[in-house]
């Protein structure tokens, strides 16, 4: 099998000003005072897969994502410095989709302007909600106000590529609120909306608070009427539903986050990231000091920062291009999977693609297997076939 060449970067940047109540990703709130420690860190990282995997970037990069955490406290010089540094070791295309997510509550639009003149060209808003009752629900430091002033700031300081996440399933959201909500963004013509339904994670504050029974509090039935509201009216105004939890208008596609449905590799560096390279699936080292100090030593070693989680088969990156792809509305290719594993689809899961196009969860045409409208509500009755 052929390996793909890396030409994507994902840099985590796991500070934030408070733990949202519903937060389980890698996060660190009150550690501000270590972010010049930690850019420099993340720099000097950039330059070591040449030695820790043998593998430099064949050409230059075409997607780079801030993630994070809150990647929108650290400064546009910080920002440039990373950018500097990716430019300086790989090379970063002309076109080169570079994103940011941004809490609205660390921005304004002089942040702004200066994220876009260090390079950032797409901006990601975790806006979640325009209702402040939802807002305090979730424990964000934003309110509607602070939110609905932030893309024209956005806006104001350049960007035109703009996402912003919406969260459903909320307790005491209610209908009327993703309405508003979809409306203001349509109003200011948003072209990327990221949605997604509540999950109650094990350890959170809202776990707590729920009993870790969110349909307790929100049936399936109420979740999957706001999910269908906000695809219908999109859908209605010109966008795309091309992943399950993504939508665009065309051109506006998470070309970084398509990267990943794709299967491809890609780089990561700082502290928790995970990252993709050859056959190799794993995580950096979760805490602040674990990685700084090892960063610190004038040689960094692969195994004190990177943690091997999997050595994909091929049986398992087929399964894995599989899954992925049903995720996407572009489905999955009998053209693509076997340029990439040299052998047709329905050979390795003739079986499983029978089953559920029978169940009415999958269709197949010109070429392409996807899930159907069906299937998108049932979407982990098709992936379990493919883990």
């Amino acid at each position: 099998m052929p390996e793909l060449p890396v030409t994507s970067v994902y840099i985590h940047i796991p500070f934030c000003v408070r733990k949202c109540a519903y937060c389980d990703f890698l996060s660190f709130p009150s550690c501000l005072d270590r972010v010049v420690e930690y850019v420099d860190a993340v720099c000097k990282e950039a330059s070591l897969p040449k030695t820790w995997f043998q593998k430099e970037a064949a050409e230059p990069l075409q997607t780079i994502y801030f993630g994070g955490g809150t990647p929108s406290l650290l400064s546009p010089s910080q920002v440039g410095k990373i950018l500097d540094t990716l430019r300086e070791e790989y090379g970063i295309s002309e076109g080169c989709e570079i994103t940011l997510e941004a809490n609205p509550g660390t921005i304004d639009e002089e942040k702004l302007a200066g994220f876009k003149r260090a390079g950032i060209n797409r901006l990601s808003l975790g806006i979640q909600s325009l209702d402040d009752s939802v807002l305090q629900t979730l424990g964000r430091i934003h309110d509607s106000e602070t939110a609905k002033k932030a893309i024209p700031d956005a806006k104001n300081a350049g960007f035109t590529n703009i996402s912003c996440d919406m969260m459903l399933g909320i307790p005491g959201q209610t209908m009327d609120s993703v309405k508003e909500t979809l409306d203001f963004f349509l109003r200011n013509s948003i072209p990327h909306i990221s949605l997604y339904s509540l999950i109650l994670e094990e350890g959170t504050p809202m776990y707590a608070r729920y009993n870790g029974d969110i349909e307790k509090y929100v049936s399936q039935e109420e979740d999957r009427a706001m999910y269908h509201l906000v695809t219908s009216t999109l859908k209605e105004n010109g966008f795309t539903h091309y992943e399950i939890s993504n939508m665009a208008r065309p051109g506006f596609e998470s070309r970084h986050n398509s990267m990943y449905w794709r299967a491809e590799p890609y780089f990561a560096f700082g502290v928790g990231a995970h990252y993709y390279i050859g056959a190799e699936r794993g995580r950096h080292a979760e805490t602040l000091d674990e990685y700084l100090s090892e960063m610190n030593t004038s040689e960094p070693k692969k195994e004190e920062v990177l943690i091997t989680e999997e050595i994909l088969s091929e049986d398992d990156r087929k399964k894995e291009f599989m899954l992925l792809g049903f995720r996407t509305r572009s489905g999955v290719g009998e053209k693509a999977f076997q340029e990439r594993f040299g052998m047709p689809v329905a050979s390795a899961f003739g079986a499983e693609l029978e089953k559920e196009m029978h169940a009415g969860l999958v269709e197949y045409s010109d070429g392409i297997y996807r899930l159907t409208e069906k299937g998108v509500d049932l979407a982990n009755q098709v992936f379990m076939d493919y883990v």
